[in-house]
């Protein structure tokens, strides 16, 4: 794909996040590994602009840095948080962060999302851990949020919100819709009085099939 065409396909990723309430005006942010012979680059929302108004000709290129290759504005920012997934994730192509409304709620609340429904562990690798509190904008966030995601798709950051990341852009929109269901499943689990993990060995068993479809190692 071309630049226009990435820079296209994450102004339709953003409309999607907005439709399907994922997102609200300028709020989370949505990036993608370019790729480039020689040097890491990475097309980015930029900060404060409502998705409504987003046009393809805003999204920015730039380097690993954070240094701009491409494009006039200011990149979101939560940059930091983007660049530090990626080099934490060669696997990575593809980063969203959004403050979706029980995934947010249950950051806040400091609880991870245990491993609930079989799906989620198939899709994101298992239960959504809960990074400390890190301020945003900030190295501190960056760290903390890819040391708790580990080799999984999706992390709650504390008090903020949710990082996911996917092989390309697809997945990892799939990955933010999937993290807000299992949430809203999981809060409406606890007020009907109980909600219940999967069993462990289910659990130990898909986290395997998880690994070897993203190319981790398998531990016994």
């Amino acid at each position: 794909m071309s630049w226009d065409d990435v820079r296209a396909a994450i102004v339709d990723a953003c409309r999607r996040l907005e439709g399907e309430g994922l997102g609200q005006g300028a709020s989370g942010n949505v990036s993608v590994r370019l790729p480039s012979e020689g040097r890491d680059l990475v097309a980015i929302t930029p900060s404060r602009v409502p998705y409504r108004a987003l046009g393809p000709e805003q999204v920015l290129i730039i380097d690993f840095e954070g240094d701009p290759v491409e494009g006039e504005g200011v990149p979101s920012s939560e940059t930091l948080t983007h660049l530090a997934a990626y080099r934490a994730r060669p696997d990575a192509g593809a980063a969203i962060h959004t403050h979706s409304v029980y995934a947010s709620a249950l950051a806040v609340a400091g609880q991870e999302i245990p491993a609930i429904i079989d799906e989620q562990v198939v899709v994101l690798g298992g239960p959504v851990p809960v990074a400390e509190y890190g301020m945003s904008a900030t190295e501190d966030l960056a760290r903390r949020a890819v040391e708790a995601l580990g080799w999984r798709q999706a992390v709650l950051l504390r008090n903020h919100g949710v990082l996911g990341v996917g092989r390309d852009l697809g997945e990892a929109l799939d990955v933010v819709a999937l993290v807000e269901r299992v949430a809203k499943v999981y809060v409406l689990a606890r007020l009907l009085g109980q909600a219940r993990p999967l069993p462990d060995e289910v659990v130990e068993l898909e986290e395997k099939l998880f690994r070897m479809q993203h190319g981790f190692p398998v531990t016994e």
